[in-house]
């Protein structure tokens, strides 16, 4: 579904990323973990293109995303082009990024109105099918101000949802919000996993990883450091850097 290919990232001089390679399987769940700047984040973001790269290459399903080779030199792909394969990865941020004058029925219906993928009967159709599934039934004529941050963030993954996206990406999902409504959120994406999605998950919530990831990916300075079922992970990781790394993160929890 996704494979990059000797991934580098710069901001400046700033090497962000260093010669990442990671295949990533249909239906498969990945959950990518590691301290604060190890460069989680970004990897996930130049998935869709939202960060531009320095070389290498990124595919999804077998097609490249933002750069092309064209007579033997590697350039940027046309914008158009670029959001045609955006429409098969969905992307769920931090902070929800609803639109605040919109209900949550016409945040969700926006993009494929907009788009030209559905007529408007069968977008609110759609919106009404997803609401269910994220338990947000009764909440489609609110407006994102009147919701909490779990029903927020429920909206967020129900609107990215509505495009029929091939990938899910999860930008740590629970991060903004208060503790007793994380759960609600992972439930979510829980179901979702359940379903087949093919999912990648940029989190520090370890119960999900162990639960729910078929593959963890560690990362720390840019690199992917080990790659391997949540068990070995959490049990027996090869490297003493996701050692340390767990034994924090898991005595803090």
């Amino acid at each position: 579904m996704i494979e990059i290919t000797n991934l580098d990232k710069y901001y400046g001089s700033h090497h962000v990323l260093k010669d990442i390679n990671l295949t990533i399987g249909q239906g498969e769940v990945v959950v990518i973990i590691g301290p604060s700047g190890s460069g989680k984040s970004t990897l996930l973001r130049c998935m869709n293109y939202l960060e531009p790269i320095q070389s290498g290459q990124i595919s999804i399903e077998n097609q490249p995303i933002g750069m092309i080779e064209q007579n033997g030199k590697h350039k940027e792909m046309p914008e158009n082009q670029l959001n045609k394969m955006r429409e098969k990865v969905g992307m769920v941020f931090q902070n929800f990024n609803l639109f605040p004058h919109l209900s949550v029925r016409e945040n969700i219906t926006l993009s494929p109105l907009t788009l030209g993928k559905m007529n408007k009967k069968t977008a609110n159709e759609t919106a009404s099918t997803l609401l269910a599934k994220v338990g947000l039934s009764d909440r489609a004529d609110a407006y994102p101000d009147q919701l909490s941050g779990g029903q927020k963030q429920r909206v967020a993954i129900a609107r990215a949802l509505a495009m029929k996206p091939h990938v899910m990406l999860f930008d740590e999902p629970t991060s903004a919000l208060d503790p007793e409504l994380i759960g609600e959120v992972l439930d979510a994406m829980k179901e979702l996993a359940r379903e087949g999605m093919t999912m990648v998950v940029v989190t520090h919530e370890m119960g999900f990883a162990k639960d729910m990831a078929d593959r963890v990916v560690v990362m720390d300075q840019g690199q992917i450091i080990e790659v391997d079922k949540p068990d070995v992970i959490f049990q027996n990781p090869s490297q003493e850097r996701t050692k340390t790394f767990l034994h924090k993160v898991l005595t803090h929890t």
